[in-house]
Order: C-alpha cells, then structure tokens, then sequence
C-alpha cells in the first residue's frame, strides 16, 4: 500500500473555503483512495493536511495523472499565495491495521 500526506497552506483565512470546496466537489471521492482525510491542524489557521491509502503506488499515480485532478487543482489555486503552498509526501505502508 501507499500512503500520501499533501500539506495544503492557503491564503490568510480561506482554510474554510478550501475544506468547503473539497466537500461540495467531492474531490476525496473522486480519487478512487481506500481512505481519504482532510484534516485540520489544531495550531495553524490556514492550512489543511490531506492524506490518503491508496492499494499500491500505481492507484496513487493514476490519480495523480487524472484529468478530473488537474481540473481540481486548477479551480483550487486561487485559494494560495504561491508554489510552494503545496507539498506533498508519499510514503510505503510497511504495516497497517484497520478496526
């Protein structure tokens, strides 16, 4: 399994915005992940942490390479100030447990 962690930095005060457009365009749900979060840090008013397990790198970057994600990230860069407001990470799931 692959596991994705992208560390979203928007904007002064359009954190809200940006967790709003990822439900209404039901952007997790496109992605085809077994599991996606968007998850909001306690301490920093302006960025979101998105993370995902994907079954193996290749569903990872089939998403990456979709034309249906380059759409959502074209209509989601108005919510950052610049490049570098995004970063991602992609890590190799050594061991995982699910309840």
């Amino acid at each position: 399994m692959t596991f994705t962690l992208l560390t979203l930095r928007t904007s002064p005060g359009r954190r809200d915005e940006l967790v709003d457009y990822y439900r209404s365009a039901s952007i997790l749900e496109a992605s085809n992940a077994l599991a996606a979060h968007v998850l909001i840090p306690a301490d920093d008013p302006d960025t979101i942490v998105v993370t995902a397990l994907w079954a193996d790198a290749d569903a990872c970057v089939a998403w990456q390479n979709s034309p249906r994600r380059q759409e959502f990230a074209g209509s989601m860069a108005s919510f950052f100030d610049s490049a570098d407001a995004v970063s991602t990470r992609e890590f190799h799931v050594a061991h995982h447990t699910a309840q």
